[in-house]
């Protein structure tokens, strides 16, 4: 395998652990969400925002940018 050849490779391997990374963080982002909301109507409230529930709606939010993030750190294949 040449130079070039391994060198894309390499950044092929790393970009789909990238991917891997952003595509966990998004997966808990919606996880989150989703509890957001399951978690006051199991409880008998129909308030999300009451008892503190609006934290987790950030937190979702907190870990969607974050997956945004990962992305940026994808390497050149060229």
């Amino acid at each position: 395998m040449t130079e070039d050849g391994k060198r894309k490779f390499v950044a092929k391997r790393f970009n789909e652990h990238v991917k891997l990374l952003a595509t966990l963080f998004n997966a808990l982002s919606i996880a989150t969400f989703g509890a957001a909301f399951v978690v006051p109507l199991a409880q008998g409230q129909y308030g999300v925002l009451s008892g503190g529930h609006w934290i987790l709606i950030f937190a979702a939010l907190a870990l969607h940018l974050a997956g945004h993030a990962a992305l940026r750190f994808m390497r050149s294949e060229d």
